[in-house]
């Protein structure tokens, strides 16, 4: 059986770029982040990896319950967690 990593924030930057990475490492991956078509688009860049995608936004808990407690079997065994989902503040220049 494949090890499974699940990657918040994978639609783009620093968690699109560890899923590819984990995909070629032999991971199959859970990948999550508010826009779908990004995470489609990741899911056919690493095919023929095993993908699962799941939609929210991790600031909304009972979202994020409800589609982890969905996931299918063969996902549900997490052996790799990248919690990367978040949210820039702050970005007015450093004086």
């Amino acid at each position: 059986m494949k090890k499974t990593a699940f990657i918040t924030g994978a639609s783009s930057g620093i968690g699109r770029a560890t899923a590819v990475a984990l995909a070629q490492a032999g991971f199959q991956l859970v990948i999550t982040g508010r826009r779908r078509e990004r995470l489609e688009e990741l899911a056919q860049q690493v095919a023929p990896t095993p993908v699962h995608i799941l939609t929210f936004d991790v600031r909304d808990r009972a979202a994020v319950e409800a589609a982890v407690a969905k996931l299918p079997a063969e996902f549900q065994h997490v052996d790799v967690l990248i919690n990367n989902a978040g949210n820039a503040h702050g970005l007015s220049p450093i004086q």
